[in-house]
């Protein structure tokens, strides 16, 4: 109901807003202003911890297990697929995409992005661990060469990487042991282009406690206790414009009876439940280092979805009240430029059986871009039928990406009578 009028929507939004905040107070946790400091020491013994890391790879035990990753982890299998998954989504990566990956290890996670259709750049201080994973890519019969995977070892300080030269660069499980920090944040913002985004997945709160952490640690590798803030500080000053987390957990997960669902989504047990998204945030983060703007585009969008109201509809003419109800921008550009957004109409004889008869019947332009929360209205003459009954669907399309609809959003439809 609400769709209809976007700015009644915000302003009960936001009064729900602050419902909630004073709610949720007893979950509030206190945070401190971040600071873009490193730890002198560590900073200074940076080829020692380099050493340690190829000690560890060098010295495994049995180089299989690293070669089936993520799957022999059987505990922390499904974990590390979230991981990637949450990963992807926070690049909005796309194939054809340039992606380094820093502290790749055994290159499993550049292997997926390699079959996802990436051009990837898998860079670790230990060259024990990019032979393995060069090994890894040779060994799959599906593994894309034609992308011209690129495998370095590197000094811990300087990527081997031009300016410029990647879209995206994917930490995973990898940064909490880079002991200069503000030094290999300098050069991921050097590598990137001016759009260019970091996403990393990190452990949080109790990492450097935890009972591996300390075996590991025993051995002469870096685990480091990340403090958000300080990440986020060392960011900026390493020229990111934006830093952003991902309110996403691979430690929560929750299973309710089928016939709950409802009552779950009306607010039973969800201070359980947010208690524990609260204490997964705290342990596990998922951060974004934006070198541009942090809002989605369709260029590469995140989440698309209109409404899409037929105001009205003659065999000659269309009146649409198309609202954005996602979180992306729809760019009202030209055919030469990603991520052009106008509202499609798709073409049916009625039925029954329906039977479609021009999948790309006819093209609504937008006006201009067209925000989250923002509604427009179109007017638009119709091509010329013949005689019969059709069926007009309208839905919003991101030409050469995606119909909004195959994305969730339900299309408008509208019965035409041509005598």
């Amino acid at each position: 109901m609400f769709h209809r009028w976007p700015a009644a929507q915000r302003t009960g939004l936001a009064a729900l807003d602050l419902v909630y905040r004073v709610a949720l107070l007893p979950f509030r946790r206190a945070r401190v202003p971040g600071r873009a400091v490193e730890a002198s020491r560590l900073v200074a013994n940076t080829a020692a911890y380099n050493d340690a890391a190829e000690r560890y790879f060098a010295g495994f035990a049995d180089p299989s297990f690293l070669l089936d990753k993520p799957f022999s982890e059987t505990p922390l299998a499904a974990k590390h697929l979230i991981d990637a998954g949450v990963l992807i989504d926070a690049m909005r990566l796309r194939p054809g995409d340039v992606v380094a990956e820093i502290g790749a290890g055994s290159c499993w996670l550049s292997h997926m992005l390699n079959r996802f259709g990436c051009q990837t750049i898998a860079v670790d201080v230990s060259s024990t661990a990019i032979a393995l994973g060069r090994q890894l890519f040779e060994r799959d019969s599906r593994t894309n060469w034609s992308l011209a995977p690129a495998f370095l070892a590197y000094d811990g300080c300087r990527l081997p990487i031009d300016d410029g030269a990647c879209d995206r660069v994917v930490i995973n499980d990898a940064f909490h042991h880079i002991p200069n920090q503000r030094e290999l944040l300098t050069e991921m913002h050097r590598v990137l282009r001016a759009d260019g985004v970091v996403a990393m997945s990190e452990p949080g709160y109790g990492h450097g406690a935890a009972e591996h952490s300390v075996a590991e640690a025993e051995s002469g590798v870096l685990e480091n206790e990340l403090i958000l803030e300080d990440v986020a500080a060392l960011a900026e000053a390493a020229g990111f414009r934006e830093v952003t987390v991902m309110v996403a957990s691979p430690l929560v997960r929750r299973e309710i009876p089928a016939r709950d669902l409802g009552a779950f989504m009306g607010g039973k047990q969800f201070a359980e439940y947010w208690k524990a998204l609260c204490s997964g945030l705290e342990q596990h983060h998922y951060i974004v280092l934006h070198k541009g703007s942090s809002e989605p585009t369709t260029a590469r969008p995140a989440r698309l979805t209109a409404h899409i109201e037929i105001v009205q509809a003659s065999r000659e003419q269309v009146t649409l009240r198309v609202t954005n109800i996602g979180d992306t921008r729809w760019l009202a550009s030209n055919a030469q430029s990603r991520g052009w957004t106008r509202v499609g109409a798709h073409l049916y004889r009625a039925g029954p059986p329906r039977e479609l008869l021009d999948f790309d019947w006819h093209r609504l332009n937008l006006p201009h871009d067209i925000g989250p929360g923002e509604q427009v209205t179109l007017e638009s003459d119709l091509p010329v039928l013949t005689a019969g009954e059709y069926l007009v669907a309208f839905d919003v399309v991101v030409e050469g990406l995606t119909w909004l609809a195959d994305r969730g959003s339900a299309p408008a439809t509208v019965p035409l009578r041509v005598s």
